[in-house]
Order: C-alpha cells, then sequence, then structure tokens
C-alpha cells in the first residue's frame, strides 16, 4: 500500500509538472478567470459596492467554469494525447496498472484545480474587499464535489475512438457550446433556454455552487447521467492508439 501511494505520487507529480509547464494551460486555467472577473465586474470594483453575497453569485460561474475547463482541458484531452503517443498502450498493463494511472490522472487534476480554485479566490476577494477565508470556507467543498463529478464523467472520452486533433477540436466546441449556452441564459430570459441550461453541466455547477444543491428533475437526471457515462469510461476504456487500428 505504501510503494502504491508513493508511485501515485510520483506519477501524479510528473503529470502535473507537465501541464504546468504549458503555457496555454497555465494562462486559462490559472490567469484568465480571475482576470476575467475583475475586469467584467469593474463598477462594484471602482464603486466598492460588492458585497459578499454578490461576490458569492458572481464567483460561482467562475468556478465552474473553471472545474469544467481543468476537466476537459487538463484531464480529458491529457488522457488521449498520452493514448495516441503510445504511453497507455505501452505502460499501462494489467489492473493493478490500469488503476494507478487512472488514480494519479485525477489526482493530478484535482490537486493542479484546488491551486487555481485558491489562486482565484485570493485575487479576487482582495480586489474586492471580500474575506479570502469566508469565500474558501463557502466554496471548498461544492467545488470540490463538482470538480470530482466533471472529472469522472470526463473518463467517458476514454471510450471514443478519437485522435488528439479531433478530440481537441471536439473538446473545444462542446466546452464553447455549454459557455454560450450558459452566459446567454444569463443575459435573456428566454424559457426555452432557461429550460435547455437545466441540462447545461457549466450552468447545472453554477447552480449547485451558489445555493448547494440541485433543484430541478432534469439537472439531476443530467448528473446521474454524467456519472453513468463516467462508469462507462472505466469499465470499457480503450488504451490503443486510433492510429494503431487504422
Amino acid at each position: 500500500m505504501k510503494k502504491w501511494i508513493t508511485n501515485n505520487y510520483r506519477l501524479s507529480r510528473l503529470f502535473i509538472l507537465e501541464q504546468v509547464r504549458e503555457p496555454l494551460t497555465l494562462f486559462w486555467t490559472l490567469i484568465a478567470p480571475p482576470l476575467l472577473f475583475v475586469f467584467l465586474n469593474l463598477d462594484p470594483l471602482v464603486s466598492g459596492a460588492a458585497t459578499t453575497g454578490w461576490y458569492e453569485e458572481q464567483a460561482s460561474w467562475y468556478l465552474s467554469y473553471l472545474a469544467l475547463s481543468v476537466s476537459l482541458f487538463g484531464f480529458a484531452l491529457y488522457f488521449v494525447g498520452r493514448r495516441e503517443s503510445g504511453f497507455i498502450k505501452s505502460f499501462i498493463q494489467g489492473k493493478e496498472a490500469k488503476a494507478l494511472f487512472l488514480s494519479a490522472q485525477i489526482s493530478a487534476s484535482l490537486l493542479l484545480s484546488c491551486f487555481c480554485f485558491i489562486v482565484f479566490i485570493v485575487i479576487t476577494t482582495v480586489a474586492f474587499g471580500v474575506s479570502p477565508l469566508d469565500a474558501l470556507t463557502r466554496f471548498a467543498i461544492p467545488f470540490l464535489i463538482i470538480m470530482v463529478t466533471f472529472v469522472w464523467s470526463a473518463l467517458f472520452i476514454s471510450v471514443l475512438p478519437l485522435t488528439f486533433m479531433n478530440a481537441n477540436s471536439g473538446i473545444s466546441i462542446f466546452f464553447m457550446a455549454l459557455l454560450m449556452f450558459s452566459i446567454a441564459g444569463f443575459k435573456a430570459n428566454i424559457p426555452a433556454l432557461s429550460y435547455l441550461n437545466l441540462f447545461n453541466p457549466l450552468s447545472i455547477a453554477t447552480q449547485f455552487m451558489a445555493s448547494g444543491g440541485l433543484h430541478s428533475v432534469e439537472s439531476i437526471g443530467t448528473i446521474a447521467l454524467m456519472t453513468a457515462l463516467g462508469g462507462v469510461g472505466l469499465v470499457r476504456m480503450k488504451t490503443s492508439p486510433t492510429w494503431s487500428r487504422q
């Protein structure tokens, strides 16, 4: 058990270092969210009208965005990349090795997301005069629950016969679609759009982060489906690169 924990730590550390060395990853997950939060809320910043309640309501969407982006680009896309490079097929042999790899991959994504979460909370609360400790206490558990759910459901990509280029394009389109529907739901009071967002993981995470629960059958069903898809990914994970089957 001790050896497994040590190996998990070493592998997770390597995965984190690999992602940290990528400038685009750092920008979109670490720098962009707090900068967007500040620049899109300049009026409360200048007037000093920000309150704790206002901050919690606004930060919920940005933290959900952070969790979704790390899950899709920091976990799912990197998984496909390692499969396409032949790493998984060459080194992941047997159930124990598979469990170690997935544990390290998930741990790396969770640790990276928690670091980005802390940076976001500290920068934005200091900028708007809100207590960082209160915000960290308020959002820590909901953020971790959302992050685990997103990462788990992202395992489904391991079933799909995608190359890295196709996965990158598909994930980007999927991410932008969720982003646009969520933003449009804030800007326009359209019943059909509001209903569609009940199935939108980004909107569901925002609601959960803000209120601490889910209040619609559609959102609960979506989370249940995402959990089931993650289970399918775990059981039917493909380890061979797509090009090796062509």
